[in-house]
């Protein structure tokens, strides 16, 4: 059980991506699927991201197990497992429906991808033929910090790559854009790679796939507005 929710958890931190706070966005429901692969294993993630302008989120998850997973900009989480009736919640600004990396896609902030916020600066800025490359390092040096430094590559003014470093200089995760269609005139990437590399020389890898746009008045879902029932129980 403890396996699942780690998934689940894991996976939303990725998705979480489809939360957009673009002005003529009022609703928005799209449909995601992720395939990650970690130590030779394979999960299949499937899920439904049904947002709305003020923050709220809800994702529904199909795979690898049926759970409902409710999120706002406060970065409140509560997961409930509809089977059990079991809820589970957390709170951390990280989770933010705001302060997500692919947030910033329609919030038109790719040119630096919110790094000011999470307290980096750019130390270097060149091209390389139609690539713009920038690397960020911290503002304040702490080396308690797992990431140092951060790669960001634009082509054509869109975000296609990002590297995640740590204090040895090693990559510590890698993330690559593409797939690009306009979503309301601003161009969004449809499908992400994420390679995470972990101390045992193993990679956890994750290709996310977005479809099914829809926005709205053309947005419909049972899951807008999801309540979870009174009743739940506390999740072990």
């Amino acid at each position: 059980m403890k396996r699942i929710y780690l998934i689940i958890i894991f996976s939303f931190l990725i998705i979480i991506g489809a939360s957009f706070t673009l002005a003529p966005i009022n609703k928005l429901y799209v449909k995601v699927y992720s395939r990650q692969t970690t130590a030779g294993k394979l999960v299949e993630i499937k899920s439904e991201i049904c947002y709305e302008q003020n923050g709220n989120m809800v994702t529904h998850f199909t795979e690898p197990a049926n759970y409902i997973i409710l999120t706002n900009k406060r970065g409140e989480i509560k997961m409930h497992d509809p089977i059990k009736n079991t809820v589970m919640a957390v709170q951390n600004n990280m989770f933010s429906t705001q302060s997500s990396e692919l947030a910033y896609f329609l919030l038109n902030g790719t040119g630096d991808m919110g790094l000011p916020k999470l307290g980096f600066t750019p130390q270097k800025t060149y091209t390389e033929k139609d690539l713009i490359i920038s690397e960020w390092h911290l503002i304040y040096p702490n080396p308690k910090l797992s990431v140092q430094q951060i790669k960001l590559v634009h082509q054509n003014h869109n975000p296609i790559y990002m590297d995640y470093k740590g204090i040895d200089g090693k990559i510590l995760r890698k993330v690559y854009y593409y797939g690009y269609q306009k979503i309301q005139n601003v161009p969004f990437p449809t499908i992400t790679t994420e390679i995470i590399y972990t101390t045992n020389k193993d990679s956890t890898v994750t290709k996310t796939v977005y479809s099914d746009f829809k926005i709205n008045e053309d947005a419909t879902s049972v899951y807008f507005n999801y309540k979870i029932p009174a009743n739940a129980k506390k999740a072990e």
